[in-house]
């Protein structure tokens, strides 16, 4: 399982304590929701997971929706944490988006209950739940700008890379939701391919596929 970074390991006194429950609560809380869905998931659920007292939750929480929100920011931050400490500045624009994408699929086929509700289940969480999901692919987006240059005179969409992350991440959607997390890597090939195609066109995508495919 893949660990949410606790903060607490950073801070001394009483408030020690207190920060490693609530991070002991929102761990609880993504693979709760993994495995059993946001619907079906309840405070006791949460709290049983955690081992903490109810008095303990909502000293911290006002109910499961704040906490699976705030508990998605985090997976969120450790996903892109990842990334970033992967993916070398000094790498050719392919090289950073290939390891990039291959970071995340990795990351989820390893803990499948992150990766539902990082990509399910955020769906059933509400319209601010969706929001952040949408603002999540934003922020990868950033990872795909220098692309932008590589496709010579081709003008492209303002939002290639909304469109282009979407893509991505509605085919992990698919994986995700048949309970195949364990085959995303296997997919890393055809995952690239609908990243690139937009920015260096089919034949030099499907180029890139193969070398994934090869590596």
């Amino acid at each position: 399982m893949i660990q949410i970074p606790d903060s607490s390991t950073l801070t001394g006194g009483p408030t020690a304590g207190s920060e490693t429950r609530r991070q002991a609560i929102l761990e609880a809380m993504v693979q709760v929701v993994g495995r059993k869905g946001y619907k079906a998931t309840s405070v006791a659920d949460v709290i049983a997971e955690a081992d903490v007292s109810r008095t303990t939750f909502y000293k911290h929480f006002d109910d499961k929706h704040e906490c699976f929100l705030a508990a998605y920011d985090l997976v969120v931050e450790r996903v892109v944490g990842e990334v970033i400490a992967n993916c070398d500045g000094e790498q050719a624009w392919l090289e950073r988006v290939r390891i990039g994408l291959a970071t995340i699929v990795e990351m989820f086929a390893l803990d499948p209950e992150l990766a539902r509700t990082a990509i399910v289940e955020v769906s059933a969480a509400g319209a601010d739940a969706r929001a952040r999901h949408w603002n999540a692919i934003s922020r990868f987006t950033e990872f795909l700008d220098e692309g932008k240059g590589l496709s010579g005179a081709q003008e492209l969409p303002e939002n290639i890379g909304l469109m282009a992350a979407g893509a991505v991440s509605g085919l992990i959607f698919d994986e995700l939701l048949t309970g195949r997390a364990e085959r995303l890597p296997q997919l890393l090939p055809d995952l690239l391919v609908a990243l690139l195609v937009p920015y260096i066109g089919p034949s030099a995508a499907t180029e890139e596929m193969r070398r994934a495919a090869a590596g």
